[in-house]
C-alpha cells in the first residue's frame, strides 16, 4: 500500500511549468526584445506618469482622512495582500510583502516624474540584482534580477495593452508592479525556508508556488477590482469588465508563466541545509 501523499493539479502544474521552463524564458527575451522595440516610449512612460501622479495625489490629499478618502480602494487591496501574505505563507511572506509595497511606492515618490531618471533607476536595480544574485547567499538575493527581467516583459505588455485598459496605463502599470514585487518578495523568502529545512530546489520553489497560489490570484484581483471600481460609473460597462478580467489572468499568467521559471534558473542550490529536517506531527488520539 502506497502511502505517499499523490500530487495535486496545482503541483502538477507548477511541476509542468518548471519542466517547460526554457521554452517560457526563451519567450520572454524574445518578446522582451520585440516589445521594447516597438514600444520603448510607452513604456517609459508608465513609471513618469505614474510617479508625476502620486506626488499631484499626495500633495492635493493632506492627512490620514483625506488619504484614505482618496485611495481606499487601493488601500484595502494592499491590506488584502499583506494579510493574504500573513494566512499562506507566514510571518515572512507578510512582512516581505508589506516591505515590497513600500519600497516600490517610495520608488516612485523618489523617480519624481523626470524621465530622464527612469534608465538609471533600473540600471542601479539591476546591477544591485546581479551583485546579490553572485555574491549575497540570501533567498531576495535569487529573485531580484529575475524579476527585473520579468518586470520588463510585464511593462513591455501594459504598454501594448494600454489602449485598450478599461483604466489608466500607469495606473494599471505601478498596481501589477507593486503586487508583483510583493509577491517577488514573498516568494524568496518561503522559498529560503523550505531550502534551510533541507528541501530539494524544485520541491521547494513547486511549495512556495503552492503556498503563494491564492495570494496571487485573489490579490491581483481585488487589486484590479479596486482600479475598475474607482472609475466613473458611465464607463464602467460590461466590456470595461471583461478586459479587465482578461487582464487579470494575464498577470497571473505572466507570474506563473514566466516569472515562477525564470526565478527556478537563480542559484537555489547554495541556500540548502545539507541536513533535511522533517517535521512530524504527534496524532491526537
Amino acid at each position: 500500500m502506497d502511502l505517499r501523499e499523490k500530487p495535486g493539479k496545482v503541483q502538477k502544474f507548477l511541476e509542468l511549468v518548471l519542466r517547460f521552463r526554457l521554452i517560457s524564458v526563451l519567450l520572454l527575451v524574445i518578446g522582451s526584445v520585440a516589445l521594447v522595440a516597438t514600444q520603448w516610449q510607452a513604456m517609459v512612460s508608465l513609471p513618469v506618469a505614474a510617479s508625476e501622479s502620486l506626488g499631484m495625489w499626495l500633495a492635493d490629499h493632506q492627512g490620514i482622512a483625506a488619504l484614505w478618502q482618496g485611495g481606499q480602494f487601493l488601500a484595502v487591496a494592499a491590506v488584502t495582500l499583506v494579510v493574504l501574505l500573513f494566512v499562506f505563507s507566514g510571518i515572512r511572506g507578510g512582512v516581505s510583502g508589506l516591505v515590497g509595497l513600500m519600497a516600490f511606492a517610495f520608488a516612485l515618490m523618489i523617480l519624481g516624474g523626470a524621465e530622464s531618471m527612469v534608465l538609471v533607476f533600473f540600471g542601479v536595480f539591476t546591477f544591485i540584482a546581479l551583485v546579490f544574485l553572485f555574491f549575497v547567499k540570501l533567498g531576495v538575493a535569487c529573485t531580484l534580477f529575475p524579476f527585473a527581467l520579468a518586470w520588463v516583459f510585464l511593462t513591455a505588455l501594459v504598454a501594448l495593452v494600454s489602449g485598450g485598459a478599461p483604466v489608466a496605463s500607469w495606473l494599471l502599470w505601478a498596481v501589477f508592479s507593486a503586487v508583483g514585487f510583493a509577491l517577488t518578495l514573498a516568494f524568496s523568502l518561503v522559498s529560503a525556508k523550505f531550502l534551510a529545512e533541507g528541501t530539494p530546489r524544485a520541491g521547494s520553489l513547486v511549495r512556495s508556488g503552492k503556498k503563494l497560489l491564492l495570494p496571487v490570484v485573489i490579490s491581483s484581483f481585488i487589486a484590479l477590482g479596486a482600479l475598475i471600481l474607482d472609475m466613473d460609473r458611465a464607463t464602467l460597462t460590461g466590456s470595461a469588465i471583461a478586459k479587465g478580467v482578461g487582464l487579470w489572468l494575464g498577470f497571473n499568467l505572466w507570474f506563473y508563466g514566466f516569472l515562477f521559471p525564470l526565478v527556478s534558473f537563480a542559484p537555489w542550490d547554495r541556500l540548502r541545509s545539507k541536513e533535511r529536517r522533517v517535521k512530524m506531527k504527534e496524532k491526537k488520539k
